[in-house]
């Protein structure tokens, strides 16, 4: 049985206010923790509102489920931007801090790195945790000469418009060239090659399609 993690939104009755939690316990345990850390006063700006309010004035629910922790920290973002709680609640960040896989891709599309969490992307190239982050998130496109996805095989990344735009030169098996085109589209479209052995030679992932050599320009 796949275990299933939950997405929670908790509303301040008293002013309206929203926040947006993952969580891999029980609503009941997480709301506990909550509870606690709010009186201990080392919390965030959301135990300090439970504080000031007292737990009776917020109301909780669950709002999505997740099986898998990269799932239930996409969601955990996705939703922090839906309600808005970090512009008009008590969210600090867009979330999505659980551990989970990282890939790693190059300007073309190739898979070239699988990394355990954040940090260990970051170290691969002696760069911030955080900014990989934003990449993944959709923040930013790239970074450090990547694009990085917490999916595998991110067909919007292997596929993407930059990649469909760069030309590409169709050679025959001793390498002279026969022909070049203006994307992997029109390529595909001259030739009646599929689009996706194309980009896989272009890519390097595999050597030739249709008796020809290709690659991006």
């Amino acid at each position: 049985m796949k275990a299933e993690y939950k997405i929670y939104k908790v509303e301040n009755l008293e002013n309206g206010m929203l926040y947006i939690g993952a969580t891999t316990k029980s609503i009941e345990e997480r709301k506990a923790d909550h509870i606690y850390k709010s009186k201990t006063g080392n919390g965030s700006f959301f135990h300090e509102a439970i504080g000031t309010y007292g737990p009776e004035a917020f109301q909780w629910e669950v709002i999505d489920t997740a099986t898998d922790l990269n799932e239930l920290a996409l969601k955990e973002s996705m939703h922090i931007k839906a309600y808005q709680t970090m512009e008009n609640g008590y969210n600090k960040d867009v979330g999505g801090g659980f551990k989970k896989k990282i890939y790693q891709y190059t300007e073309w599309g190739l898979n070239v790195g699988e990394w355990p969490s954040l940090a260990w992307a970051a170290l691969s190239v002696l760069g911030k945790s955080k900014s990989i982050s934003n990449v993944c998130l959709g923040n930013n496109k790239t970074y450090r000469g990547y694009y990085w996805s917490y999916k595998s095989n991110d067909l919007n990344i292997i596929f993407n418009e930059d990649n469909r735009k760069k030309k590409v030169i169709q050679k025959n098996i001793n390498g002279k060239i026969v022909e070049i085109f203006e994307s992997v589209s029109d390529a595909s479209n001259e030739t009646g090659v599929s689009k996706t052995c194309i980009a896989r030679c272009c890519r390097g992932e595999r050597k030739s399609s249709r008796g020809y050599l290709w690659a991006y320009e």
